[in-house]
């Protein structure tokens, strides 16, 4: 009869969305919530050795802890030559490369220092100070300043980035220069 309902009946293979629906719908959360509710029970310690005892022992013989060690031993002897041959193959190299002292960050607190004393002059010569010449050459020296402490702020203390020390360099240089038309209007 087997043999007969294989012959008339169709065989038919469902797509694999099908098997992937009814994977999904056995992960769904009341299912999942069923199951946490089984009652877990644990078999006695006796089970356990009862279930070992029945289970056929096989004791290992000399020539397995012989050929356990010899695979250790030939795996260790393999990777101990084979790093061998790589160190030797292994070359030392270095460079040196010079710094360009545009890009060096130095912290120049004698901009500064002449910022202050410029600004105690201009207490004692007020109008020099008020022409808009002098206003305006002031006023750029702030920008470049507020600029220069966001760039300090931004390298941090390593000083990592080579492009913002650069343009912190630039930054200083055009506050030197701004200082010292500052110092001959004066």
């Amino acid at each position: 009869m087997e043999n007969s309902l294989k012959d008339t009946l169709p065989q038919y293979s469902p797509p694999e969305s099908v098997w992937e629906n009814i994977e999904q719908a056995l992960n769904e959360a009341p299912l999942q919530e069923a199951l946490g509710k089984l009652p877990t029970y644990e078999p006695p310690v006796q089970a356990w050795v009862e279930i070992a005892a029945q289970l056929p022992n096989s004791p290992r013989t000399w020539w397995q802890y012989a050929a356990a060690a010899a695979v250790v031993l030939a795996v260790g002897i393999g990777g101990y030559v084979a790093m061998q041959q790589n160190a030797e193959k292994a070359a030392i190299s270095y460079s040196q490369e010079k710094i360009n002292p545009k890009t060096m960050v130095a912290p120049d607190e004698t901009i500064d220092q002449q910022y202050a004393q410029l600004q105690a002059l201009c207490e004692d010569r007020v109008t020099v100070c008020e022409k808009p010449e002098f206003k305006h050459l002031k006023q750029e020296l702030d920008n470049l300043t507020a600029a220069s402490n966001q760039l300090k702020d931004a390298l941090g203390s390593y000083n990592t980035d080579a492009t913002l020390s650069a343009q912190l360099s630039e930054i200083e240089q055009e506050r030197a220069d701004i200082l010292r038309k500052l110092n001959e209007r004066i």
